[in-house]
């Protein structure tokens, strides 16, 4: 989710929120057919294990923004060992008070949004039954101040195979939305919001609990299974969710209950909102089968839900494509409004996410909004079915959808038209590293804890950024028909699991018949990686060596005279931990240019070089063969018009200045 694209949105739609739009007051909405499909695209067996499956039935309070629900959980030991205990998250306690760790790590901002002074949220656990006995008084906290993570000690073991039911009821105060779930107005984003049980992870019959209290910079890891979900909301709503709607019927007092089914999920969120409409489309998988891509946005918003819905449709196709096939019926988009925006947009759940980018600056062309929405489809492949641990390895998810997202855009739009506007073509991805240069501060490997990152910042350069260079520099080493061809691989092997990423680098050294042990090494779990930079570049006129010379007996003064060439200098570093080799492009002032080659070894080369013209720029990795590194590094100009590639790093700057202002200080 969080990512320098969603952070630029949020800073964006500030403005067009101040606008407001009166919408009169809700009305009694037509209630939705079902949608009449299996929960699974073409039916079929079970992808996963579902040994976690959840049936609940909810009730929304708008006024309160309240949730009184029941839960029966269905849980199996798939394990090789006993359990004598269950850990469940209770997401909604971050937003309790200002000792949970959420708070305590976020300060209460993320994203440009901040928490309300008096809109606090919380889940209350009022009963928890095995086989009808009453358990409730035996559920505590792992740690009384956070309250984000409780345990349920059990009087017998469950041994492997097993399967037990827990059954709970409990009550939601959904916070006033700034972190992913929450209510804004009318608008509500409900995610993360009943007790789930934690994954046992590890070797067979070593098992251990993964169920980690929640940070501002960690996400989430659950087991599979189905949901069956009836929520109960005012007939003057929209709902959205995770899954199929199975039915809906219409209650006394204004009231609708719809029940969805999902398979072969970790996660069910919705939405509920009195103005919503819906925008449809579809998304053409091969075997002629389709998915139906759904955009739900507020009237005002008609534009940008049309190119959230092209850019979703596109994803879906392109990533089915590229790595496996979208295994749903539909896809949900949500696009919040836009005081809603930076608090509830840019996340991801299966088959359901939200999206952002909505901004009067976001003129057709600036690809910013396509861009999350494909970042966040992206989900539904590198997360939705690689379920990776995202405290663990937040990267595995982030970084590796990055780098899955550049060749999207690239298949959908052409290279460099992130942004094609005005005349001015340019990855989105050079914006984002000048508006937003290397934060990763204290050093830190990309294969660092979610958790243990020292903020956002440090997290997000690693975990997203870095991790994406990483992986397209790997691509340009190996080739990227090697490269795309073990992704799928390694994408159809493990969906509907936990890989690690363990399992990924053995995937990609299989995929590409290459030893990667050490690039991995220096790359992924040292600290560090690629700095390259001019250190120096001069040029000076050529001539003959001055100063006194013998001559037999005599001394004799040369003075050298100019032969009109030029000498020149230049001084290339590389300060990081990764050594590999690299070109060095030297262009001259008369057009002509000279490539040289530094093997990587040391941390410095000198090259030296004579011409007819004067060196007025170096450029390192001109392939950008290097993208480990950023390549707003690599364009050193010594003086003279310089080139292109010049003028568009300059409009790149002139881009980002214009995003601080808006921004403030």
């Amino acid at each position: 989710m969080y990512n320098v694209a969603v952070r630029i949105a949020a800073l964006l739609v500030l403005l067009a929120a101040a606008c407001g739009h009166d919408h009169g007051p809700p009305r009694v909405q037509k209630r939705p057919k079902p949608d009449g499909s299996a929960p699974l695209r073409g039916g079929g067996p079970p992808r996963s294990p579902r040994n976690a499956s959840y049936k609940i039935e909810a009730r929304l309070d708008v006024q309160r923004h309240t949730i009184t629900a029941s839960e029966t959980l269905t849980w199996k030991n798939i394990g090789g060992s006993p359990v004598d205990s269950l850990p469940f998250h209770l997401y909604l306690n971050a937003f309790k008070n200002e000792k949970s760790l959420f708070w305590r790590t976020s300060h209460g901002a993320m994203r440009g949004a901040h928490a309300s002074d008096t809109g606090w949220g919380w889940i209350q656990v009022e009963s928890v039954q095995i086989d009808g006995i009453e358990l409730v008084t035996k559920l505590h906290y792992t740690d009384p101040d956070d309250q984000t993570v409780a345990e349920l000690p059990l009087d017998k073991p469950v041994a492997p195979g097993e399967t037990i039911q827990v059954s709970f009821k409990f009550t939601d105060q959904l916070p006033e939305v700034y972190a992913r779930t929450g209510y804004k107005g009318d608008f509500h984003m409900v995610g993360q919001w009943f007790p789930k049980i934690g994954v046992r992870a590890g070797p067979p019959g070593e098992e251990h609990w993964e169920c980690k209290p929640f940070y501002a910079t960690t996400e989430f890891f659950a087991d599979f299974g189905t949901y069956d979900v009836a929520l109960t909301v005012p007939s003057t709503h929209q709902v959205a969710a995770t899954g199929v709607l199975v039915s809906a019927n219409d209650l006394a007092g204004n009231m609708r209950t719809l029940v969805y089914r999902a398979e072969d999920v970790h996660d069910f969120a919705w939405m509920a909102d009195p103005y919503m409409r819906m925008y449809s489309g579809t998304a053409k998988l091969e075997h002629n089968e389709t998915v139906e891509v759904r955009v739900w946005a507020r009237p005002e918003q008609e534009a940008f839900a049309q190119r959230h819905r092209d850019a979703a449709i596109g994803a879906i196709e392109r990533f089915s494509a590229d790595f496996t096939p979208y295994p749903w019926p539909i896809m949900t988009i949500i696009d919040p409004p836009p005081d809603a925006a930076a608090g509830a947009g840019g996340m991801e759940y299966p088959t359901l996410v939200t999206t952002g980018g909505d901004s009067v600056f976001m003129r057709p062309g600036i690809r910013l909004p396509e861009y999350i929405t494909i970042h966040e489809v992206g989900h539904n492949w590198f997360q939705g079915m690689l379920a990776s641990n995202e405290a663990d390895e937040a990267w595995l998810d982030e970084g590796v959808n990055e780098w899955a997202d550049a060749h999207v855009m690239t298949e959908l739009y052409g290279p460099r038209r992130g942004i094609d506007w005005l005349g001015w073509q340019a990855e989105l991805s050079d914006v984002f590293a000048a508006y937003f240069p290397d934060r990763a501060g204290i050093p830190s490997p990309i294969a660092t804890a979610a958790y243990a990152f020292v903020d956002t910042e440090a997290y997000g350069a690693q975990s997203y950024a870095n991790t994406q260079r990483a992986l397209a520099t790997l691509e340009q080493m190996v080739g990227s028909t090697k490269m795309m061809a073990a992704m799928r691989a390694y994408t159809n092997a493990w969906s509907f699991k936990h890989p690690t990423g363990r399992d990924l680098f053995a995937a990609l050294a299989q995929g590409t018949g290459k030893d990667l042990e050490s690039y991995i090494a220096q790359v992924f779990e040292q600290v560090g990686g690629v700095a390259l930079a001019v250190r120096s570049a001069t040029c000076a006129p050529a001539h003959p060596p001055r100063g006194i010379f013998d001559d037999g007996s005599d001394h004799k003064l040369h003075d050298g005279a100019e032969t009109g060439s030029w000498q020149c200098e230049v001084v290339v570093q590389n300060t990081g931990t990764v050594h590999v080799p690299v070109d060095v492009e030297l262009r001259f002032a008369d057009g002509s240019s000279e490539r040289r080659s530094w093997d990587g070894l040391g941390a410095w080369k000198r090259i030296e070089i004579e011409r007819s013209a004067k060196l007025v720029e170096v450029v390192l990795d001109p392939d950008h063969v290097l993208a480990l590194d950023s390549p707003l590094r690599h364009d050193e100009r010594i003086e003279g018009d310089g080139a292109a590639s010049l003028r568009a790093a300059a409009r790149i700057s002139s881009w980002a200045q214009t995003l601080m202002q808006l921004e403030g200080p």
